[in-house]
Formats: C-alpha cells, structure tokens, sequence
C-alpha cells in the first residue's frame, strides 16, 4: 500500500472519528435503580380452601431504568428506554406466567422508544412517534397503558403490577401548540394479538388545553374512542366494544395558598358485557380536589378529594350499563384500595396532609372512606378475589342485607429522606380496614420500604 493511501486513510479515520464523537456528544444517558422491600397481606382474614390462613406476602424487589435522549438536526430528537422490574431470588430469564408470584426476569425490555419532530410540515405541530407516555389532566382517563392497580403485564411479577413504572403506549401523536391553547390528538394501538385477527384495542383522541393568563389555571376538553375487538370467532366472541368518552377538567390557584379542581366525565357507546351479550353503555364520572398550602418554612399542605365511579345496577340485557370503566386510569386512592379494588362502582372521599419538619425530610398522611357507587358488588368483590393472590374468596356480609355499601377505610402514611440530591429513601404503609360489605374484617396492609437512585 503506497505512503500517500496510507496517510489519505489515517485522515479519513481521524474525520470519521470526530464525527463519532460529535454524534456521541449529542446523546444524553440517564436513569434511575429502586430497590425496596415490601410485606403484605391482602385476604382480609380469609381462609384458603384447606381452611388454613394463607401466608402474607414478603419480598425483595428491584425497578431498573436507563433512558437515552439524542439531539439530532434541528428540531428532531430521539427517545428511548429500557426498563426491568424483577422480585428478587426469581427467573433469571424467559418469561412470567401469573402462577409465578415470587419470581421476574433479568431481561431488559422496551420502555419508551419514540422519535419527535418539531415543526412538522407545519410550524405550530409537533409529531411523536412511537412508544411513549400520554397523559391527560389528573390521568382519570388515560395515564397507564394497563391502569395503575393490578393490571395484566406478562413482563411485570403479579406482585409488583400495582408498582410497576411501565406506562408506555405504542402511539402517534401531533401537539398543536396554538398558545394559550394547546390540542393534542392521539392515535394508539393497544393491543395488537394476532395481525390476521380482529382482536385489537385501539385509542383514537384529542385534548384541548387553555392555559390561563392568571391563577396559575388550566382548562381543558376531551373526547376519546376505544374500541376493543376480542376475536372473530363466533365460538367465543363476534361482538366489539366501541366506547365513547367526552370530559372536561378545571383547575386554578384560587388564592396563592388554594387550589381547586373539578374533572367529570361521560361514556356512551356500545359496551361487551359478555361472551356474545353487548349492552348500550351509560356512565359517568366525577372528581373534585382542593388543595390548602400554609406557606409556612416546613411547607405544609392538606388535600381533600372526593370521587365518584358509577356502577351498574342492573342484569337486564336490555337495559343500559352504567357501570364505569376505568380504561387507562392512573390513579390511586389508596395503598391498598389500589390492589383489591377497581376503579369502577365507587365512591370515596380522601384527606391528607404532609409537611416537611427538615429541609431533606418529607412526611405525610391521608385517609380514605371508600363506598360502592350502586348496590351491586359482584364486579368489585370478583376483582379483589383475583387481586388478593393467594387468599380465599373473599365473603360478603349478608347478614345486614345485601344493599350495605360499606367498603372500608384507609389509612395511609409515608415518609421520604433525600439523602443526597440524587438518593431518596422511602417508607410507605397502607392499612385498609374492611367496612360492612364484608363478612371477613381483619385489617389488609402493605408496607414498602425503598432506595431510589437518579441518574
């Protein structure tokens, strides 16, 4: 090979090379490692089938995340991250079945994964494409692909779902940034099965949001179509959800130490019940929160919520169904609340307060009183059954008649310690005691403790 190839190739790398290394610079890497035990014991005193107390659950368990952000030309960046959440002692990999309570896997998995164009063929639009997070408002209708209790995720350990930071969704989005008016319209596949079947769930929306000039206030109004196919075989089910959700949220500082806000909500549409049985769908929700800061050194504040899920009340084929479908909520009146109890055919009213006695030391406390919305407790007793993991069927109270709307209250407390700027140390505990909807009244509880490392 002749000298001046020799020195052309060697100039070339070193060019190659700055080029690399200008791309490098342009990415950010970040993430954040909880660790954190937890015990708990959710079968409010009941017996397994050989009448024996079912053991309370105790485990160790890790959350681990590292996300890259790259800047590219101008006005066009990347996303993504990966993400494992595992109990620790488990599988060491493949994947986890819902009889595996105690194990997970060390395999990362896709956690965000989306590229953002600004000025997109227009210059108020901003498109985001692919996997990412959406949330609207106070996160009652869209927030967590698989709502934030204990949904279904063959990735996530049955006992750590409630817990789990997944919240990503495989979506198109465009943000049309009209200030103060800001739309948003959200295009999102769900659930995609099988391709050759018609067994998809799918999200199609907007949301309009006025930022106001004072009052720190926000205004804003939506409207989403589900639609949920479970199959085409007729053997099982031919038949489709098609969910319609109109709702408005209002917020502001009414005074530098209130804050107030209301949200409500209405879905109609076609609504699967059951296998081959489709019901004209009618409910509604309501939530009102106010916030009352003192403004004082320890920056000490108390909350107070009420919220309303309606139920269905009725078995008639042909009469409406009102019962609420949580969709993609990501909210939680309680630790334990959370776990057992669906987002569906109830009310509940929750106080808090928190304060901050040092600088690095946040403590805090609510209260929750929960009721059934409508008479009908079959829904909400079938789904604590299958969240309590482990326990007996959990009984109702028949002796006082089977309208007792009674659920129970919640009592809730936390402390957090910022031991450094990037290391949290957090204690959490839930004790939900059970009201006279039930025959079985021991006390449910879960306490957490955690490290959390930023990054």
């Amino acid at each position: 090979m002749g000298r001046k190839l020799i020195i052309a190739l060697a100039i070339l790398s070193f060019a190659l090379m700055g080029t690399t290394f200008a791309a490098v610079e342009n990415i950010k890497v970040s993430g954040d490692i909880t660790t954190g035990a937890v015990s708990r014991d959710l079968t409010l005193g009941n017996k397994n089938a050989n009448n024996t107390d079912p053991e309370s659950d105790q485990f160790l368990f890790s959350q681990i995340r590292l996300r890259f952000d790259a800047d590219l030309t101008e006005g066009v960046s990347a996303t993504f991250r990966l993400i494992n959440e595992r109990i620790w002692g488990g599988a060491t990999s493949g994947t986890i079945s819902d009889n595996e309570v105690g194990q997970g896997n060390t395999d990362l998995n896709l956690d965000l994964a989306y590229v953002e164009l600004k000025e997109f063929l227009y210059d108020p639009l901003t498109l985001v494409v692919g996997r990412q997070e959406i949330r609207f408002g106070n996160a009652l209708i869209i927030g967590d692909v698989d709502t934030n209790r204990r949904a279904s995720n063959s990735n996530v350990p049955v006992g750590l779902r409630d817990l789990s930071l997944r919240k990503s969704f495989d979506a198109v989005r465009g943000i049309l940034d009209f200030a103060p008016w800001t739309v948003d319209l959200i295009y999102a596949k769900v659930e995609e099965t099988a391709i050759a079947q018609d067994d998809d769930v799918t999200i199609i929306g907007a949301n309009a949001a006025y930022d106001w000039s004072s009052y720190n206030g926000v205004t804003e109004i939506y409207g989403l179509y589900v639609g949920k196919t479970p199959g085409i075989d007729p053997a099982t089910n031919d038949s489709e959800s098609k969910i319609y959700v109109i709702g408005a949220r209002a917020q502001a500082d009414v005074t530098d130490k209130l804050t107030v806000g209301l949200e409500s909500a209405y879905q109609f549409g076609n609504y699967n019940v059951a296998i081959n049985q489709d019901r004209q769908l009618s409910a509604y929700a309501a939530q009102l929160i106010g916030e009352y800061r003192l403004l004082d050194d320890k920056n000490t504040k108390f909350g107070l919520n009420y919220t309303y899920l309606s139920g269905n009340n009725s078995t008639e084929s042909n009469s409406a169904f009102n019962g609420w479908d949580p969709l993609f909520e990501d909210q939680s009146p309680g630790e334990v609340l959370n776990i057992l109890f669906p987002n569906t055919n109830m009310q509940y009213l929750k106080a808090s307060v928190s304060t901050m006695p040092r600088e690095d030391v946040t403590l805090g406390l609510s209260y929750v009183y929960a009721l059934l919305a409508t008479d009908n407790a079959a829904t909400t007793l079938a789904v604590a059954n299958s969240s309590a993991a482990g326990s007996g069927t959990i009984r109702l109270n028949t002796n006082d008649g089977d309208d007792d709307r009674d659920i129970g209250g919640e009592l809730d407390v936390f402390g957090i310690y910022d031991y450094t700027e990037d290391v949290q140390l957090s204690l959490v505990g839930g004790f939900f005691n059970p009201g006279k909807l039930f025959m079985d009244d021991n006390v449910a509880y879960s306490v957490r403790a955690g490290i959390n490392v930023g990054f």
